[in-house]
C-alpha cells in the first residue's frame, strides 16, 4: 500500500509538472530548488511516503523497529524499507545508477562513513542546512564530522564504532594507556612464548584502519578539511615511523604484515598475543575461545594518554532527487531519538547518541559501553575525501611497503601525498 500510495503521488506530481511547462519556460529541468533537489518544487511541500535503502545486515533489525514506530504516527508518510545486497560494490553500483539516472525511486540512503564524502561531492545528498538542518547537538561529535564534508553536513550519523584495545588479564595487571606502557609490558610477552602487539597489517583497508589510526595518536594526518589536498605533517610522519620501528623491534611480529580481522582475532583468541587491536565484536566472540575470563578492554593506547581510534558506522542522507525531502529530513531527526537509538544499542550496535552509552539497563545489558563511549569521543573518521578509494590505496600501498622495508618512510609519504593528488583521476 505504501509504494502505491508513493506511485500514486507521483502521477499526480507528473501531472502537475507538465501543466506548469504550459505556463513557463523553466520546466523541472533544473528544479530551482535551493538544496538540489529536481523534484522538490514540484512536490509543494514535499513530504509524503519515502524509501529508505541499506545494504544486509544484523542492525536492520534496528532500523526496521525505527520505521515501525515512525510508520505508527504517520499514516500519510510511510516509509519503506529496501535491503540492497549484502556486497558492498553491488549496494554501490545500486545506488550510483539510480543516482546518476536522477531517479526519485530512493528519498533516504544508508552511506558508509567512507562514501559520505563521494556521495556530497557527487551532487547526491541534500545539505543538511536552512530547512533541512538536524539537531546534532546530542551526538558524539566524531559521528557528525564523519558525516561532514568541507565544512557541511551532507549525512545524519545513525550507527557507528570504535576500535578497543584487547589485553590478557592473566598476564597484565592493567590496560596501558600509552605506547611506552605497552611496550613495558612486552617482556611479559616475551617469557610466555606468545606476541605482544597485533593488530591488521595487511595491504588492504585494514592496514589505512591501523595505520590512521596511530598516525592520528601523533596528532597527524593525511588529506586536509577540503577533502583533495594532501595534508602530511610531521606528525604524520612520526606516526608512521613509529609503526615500522615496532615491527623493527619486533613488537610487533612480522606475522601481523597478514592479518586482516579475523587472522588476529583468531591469533588472539589462540593465546598467541598479549595485545589485540579491534572492534568490539570480540568483547564476545572471544568467550568461546581458549582465553575465555581472561582479557579485558579498554581504549587504544597514544603517545602522552588514550589513543584514537579510527571510527566506523554508516551515515544516512537525503537523496538529492527524492520528492518527499521534507518527510524524509523529519525520518533523519526520528533516528536518532533516544527510543530509536536504543534500539541499536538492543541489537549490538553501537548508537550515535551519548546519552545511551550512560543507561544503567543498557550498560548491565552491555558492560563494555562505557569503554565504547570513551573510544567513541576519542575516535576520528579516516580521510574524508571524494575518491576515498584511490586515497586509501596510496596510503596502505605505501604504509605496507615501508613496513617491509621496501621504503624509507619519507619515500612513503612522498608517494602518499602524489598518491592523494592524483587520486580523481
Amino acid at each position: 500500500m505504501v509504494l502505491n500510495s508513493k506511485a500514486v503521488r507521483r502521477a499526480a506530481i507528473a501531472a502537475s509538472s507538465a501543466a506548469l511547462l504550459v505556463l513557463t519556460a523553466c520546466g523541472s529541468d533544473d528544479g530551482g530548488s535551493d538544496n538540489g533537489s529536481e523534484a522538490t518544487g514540484a512536490a509543494g511541500e514535499g513530504r509524503g511516503p519515502i524509501t529508505i535503502v541499506e545494504g544486509q545486515d544484523p542492525l536492520n533489525a534496528a532500523l526496521e523497529n525505527i520505521i515501525a514506530d515512525w510508520n505508527a504516527d504517520h499514516p500519510d508518510e510511510q516509509v519503506t524499507f529496501k535491503p540492497l545486497a549484502k556486497e558492498a560494490n553491488d549496494q554501490y553500483d545500486d545506488i550510483a545508477q539510480r543516482m546518476q539516472a536522477k531517479s526519485d525511486e530512493y528519498d533516504l540512503i544508508a552511506v558508509d562513513v567512507t562514501n559520505t564524502a563521494e556521495f556530497a561531492a557527487n551532487g547526491w545528498l541534500t545539505p543538511l542546512e536552512g530547512d533541512f538542518a538536524i539537531d546534532t547537538s546530542g551526538l558524539l561529535p566524531a559521528t557528525v564530522e564523519s558525516g561532514t564534508y568541507n565544512g557541511t553536513l551532507y549525512a545524519a550519523p545513525k550507527n557507528t564504532n570504535a576500535a578497543f584495545l584487547y589485553y590478557r588479564t592473566d598476564l597484565v595487571d592493567q590496560a596501558p594507556a600509552t605506547w611506552d606502557e605497552l611496550q613495558a609490558e612486552c617482556p611479559k610477552a616475551e617469557e610466555a612464548g606468545i606476541d605482544c602487539y597485533i593488530g591488521q597489517f595487511k595491504n588492504y583497508e585494514g592496514l589505512t584502519v591501523n595505520v590512521t589510526e596511530i598516525v592520528n595518536a601523533f596528532g597527524g594526518g593525511f588529506v586536509a578539511e577540503d577533502g583533495l589536498t594532501p595534508d602530511i605533517t610531521d606528525q604524520t610522519g612520526e606516526g608512521l615511523q613509529f609503526i615500522v620501528d615496532r615491527f623493527a623491534d619486533g613488537t610487533i611480529p612480522a606475522a601481523a604484515q597478514t592479518y586482516t580481522e579475523g587472522e588476529s582475532q583468531a591469533a588472539f583468541g589462540n593465546g598467541d598475543a598479549l595485545f589485540l587491536r579491534t572492534w568490539p565484536g570480540f568483547y564476545t566472540d572471544g568467550e568461546s575461545s581458549s582465553i575465555a575470563g581472561n582479557y579485558g578492554i579498554a581504549v587504544l593506547p597514544g603517545v602522552d594518554g588514550p589513543g584514537v581510534s579510527t571510527l566506523g558506522g554508516y551515515n544516512v542522507g537525503i537523496s538529492a532527487f527524492s520528492d518527499a525531502p521534507a518527510t524524509a529530513r523529519d525520518f533523519l531527526e526520528f533516528m536518532q531519538t533516544r527510543q530509536s537509538q536504543t534500539y541499536y544499542a538492543e541489537v549490538g550496535g553501537a548508537p550515535v547518541l551519548a546519552e545511551v552509552y550512560d543507561d544503567p539497563q543498557i550498560l548491565e545489558q552491555f558492560p563494555y559501553f562505557s569503554t565504547l563511549k570513551e573510544a567513541l569521543e576519542n575516535a576520528k573518521p579516516r580521510p574524508s575525501s571524494p575518491y576515498y578509494s584511490n586515497v586509501s590505496k596510496a596510503i596502505s600501498d605505501n604504509s605496507y611497503a615501508a613496513i617491509r622495508g621496501e621504503k624509507t618512510v619519507e619515500q612513503a609519504l612522498t608517494d602518499i601525498q602524489a598518491g592523494i593528488e592524483t587520486a580523481g583521476n
